[in-house]
């Protein structure tokens, strides 16, 4: 796309060795560059659950079949572009829609195989529908990280994770994410603990069980997040939240409670035990998503860049609309276009820009969130009355 063109690193600044900020010259590179490309994929945008907190209305349905021609049309397009292809699915619950997460997904694999072109992909889910099956099937098409909510031991989890009927879904969660366990396979389980002020005990318990089953597995790990007002009904829920600066403390005792829990059950070998609970200690950079990355992507020397802070991250809802965060979905800065069932993609420059000032500008802040300060006053022009839509070349419609 032209954008990119617009959101080069200076001259000036490519010869320095570290930017400004402490950012480096690879980072900034691999967030602009036009050889790797992130899609971010609403298959369904229905939800199995009723989270007490969740921000998210589940007014649109399952991905229709020309928004799938049309990401088909592009990956066409895009993917002999590329070094590198990441799908990212999301929802609502994407495994609603198994079918189109599958099918989609063997698309990519099968292209990117044909054109050498390297293939990453991760999900978050609630993995209540996620056997081990399914798993394996997905894993052995390079979708292997999995961001799974646990909040807390079987009672506390289910005050807080409930089914759409209103029954609990922590035993199933549980006994899918044991079965993963069994497999041969490598993946990564990255298990978002949300904190509040009255779960402390019912997490010490998933401490307990957590390093009872899953010692010594690096493919599992906790990832601790303080539950926070991210809008719609849901965040009207939380009352009296745990602060940032509260986490920490927090999170030091729960690791506390991991390590006795190993050393009571035996364990000698304890000394590794701290990289499979990721806290806000390691992490430099504040942000929605710092966290919810592979480990070999927590670069602790690096300022975080959220995924919609660059230029080469897309989300594509089911009914076809553009967006960058995952976040603000009933925003209109967040809708900045669509796609097209012949694979053209339309999209708003001058809704596009705000995201990506964070990369212009080297700022730490605006790089690691760039909702978080955006000015409505920057977006005066709704799609598609107002600035430059630079599409995609059109490809050929499928005779």
């Amino acid at each position: 796309m032209e954008v990119l063109n617009e959101m080069q690193v200076s001259p000036a600044q490519q010869e320095q060795t570290s930017l400004p900020n402490g950012f480096t010259r690879p980072q900034i590179a691999n967030a602009i560059t036009s050889k790797v490309q992130e899609l971010i994929l609403f298959p369904t945008e229905k939800c199995n659950f009723r989270c007490t907190y969740c921000y998210e209305d589940f007014e649109l349905g399952k991905m229709s079949k020309g928004t799938q021609r049309g990401i088909e049309r592009y990956l066409d397009h895009r993917v002999p572009q590329l070094k590198q292809l990441t799908l990212s699915w999301f929802g609502g619950e994407p495994l609603l829609a198994r079918e189109i997460v599958l099918r989609l997904t063997r698309y990519a694999f099968d292209l990117c195989k044909k054109h050498g072109v390297a293939l990453k992909g991760n999900i978050t889910t609630n993995a209540y529908t996620l056997d081990s099956e399914l798993a394996s099937e997905l894993i052995g098409m390079h979708l292997d990280f999995y961001q799974i909510t646990v909040d807390g031991w079987e009672e506390g989890h289910n005050v807080l994770r409930r089914r759409a009927d209103g029954k609990g879904t922590f035993s199933t969660i549980w006994n899918n994410l044991i079965a993963m366990k069994g497999l041969d396979q490598q993946f990564e389980v990255l298990l978002r603990v949300h904190v509040r002020r009255d779960n402390h005990e019912s997490i010490v318990t998933l401490m307990e069980q957590f390093a009872a089953v899953f010692q010594g597995d690096t493919r599992f790990r906790l990832d601790f997040q303080h539950l926070r007002d991210l809008g719609g009904a849901g965040g009207e829920t939380i009352i009296d939240g745990i602060k940032l600066s509260e986490l920490p403390a927090i999170e030091a005792r729960m690791r506390k409670v991991y390590h006795d829990a190993l050393v009571r059950l035996g364990h000698a070998q304890v000394s590794d035990f701290p990289a499979q609970v990721q806290t806000v200690e390691t992490q430099r950079i504040k942000g929605e998503s710092a966290s919810s990355r592979r480990a070999s992507e927590q670069a602790v020397d690096e300022p975080y860049i959220c995924y919609a802070s660059k230029p080469n991250s897309l989300l594509i809802r089911s009914n076809g609309r553009l967006g960058k965060c995952t976040v603000a979905l009933s925003d209109d800065r967040n809708d900045l276009g669509y796609i097209k069932e012949d694979g053209k993609i339309e999209l708003n420059n001058a809704k596009l820009l705000p995201w990506i000032r964070g990369l212009g500008t080297l700022s730490e802040h605006a790089a690691a969130c760039p909702l978080d300060g955006m000015a409505p006053s920057e977006l005066k022009s709704p799609y598609p009355s107002g600035g430059k839509v630079v599409p995609i070349v059109s490809i050929p419609a499928r005779s």
